[in-house]
């Protein structure tokens, strides 16, 4: 009994897994945070162009009505479902020109945004974009 107890003393071969034990959650954690710091900026950059576009849309296109400023939107939000994008078109006129405001908003709220982890403290996350348009009149 005491040769195996000096034996187990001296090996070194469950070290590593140790380690891993230790190093591993974190190191998985960072890895879940940046995939989906990704994923949000992701998603903020592909609402930016949609409003983006949509701005240019108002731009060249005087009788766009607001429900095709909002169409327009929902069409650009690649690899997004464009049914949970809400879309807000605020018109302010102007001495010649009208000015439209547009906001795309998305946010995890009622699991909107799926996240690829339960394990991120993130209970509610909202992203969104905004741009001004000035359209002729």
């Amino acid at each position: 009994m005491r040769a195996f107890a000096r034996c187990l003393a001296r090996d070194e071969g469950g070290g590593p897994a140790i380690e891993f034990a230790i190093a591993g959650p974190v190191v998985l954690l960072v890895l879940f945070g940046c995939i989906e710091f990704g994923r949000v900026f992701w998603i903020r950059n592909t609402l930016e162009y949609a409003v983006e576009e949509a701005a240019r849309y108002a731009t060249l296109n005087k009788s766009a009505t607001q429900s095709d400023i909002q169409t327009k939107v929902r069409s650009n939000v690649l690899g997004i479902n464009p049914g949970i994008v809400q879309v807000a078109v605020v018109s302010a006129p102007g001495a010649n020109v009208d000015y439209k405001t547009i906001t795309a908003t998305l946010s995890t709220n009622g699991g909107q945004i799926s996240l690829i982890s339960g394990l991120l403290p993130v209970k509610m996350l909202t992203v969104s974009a905004q741009t001004r348009s000035v359209v002729p009149k």
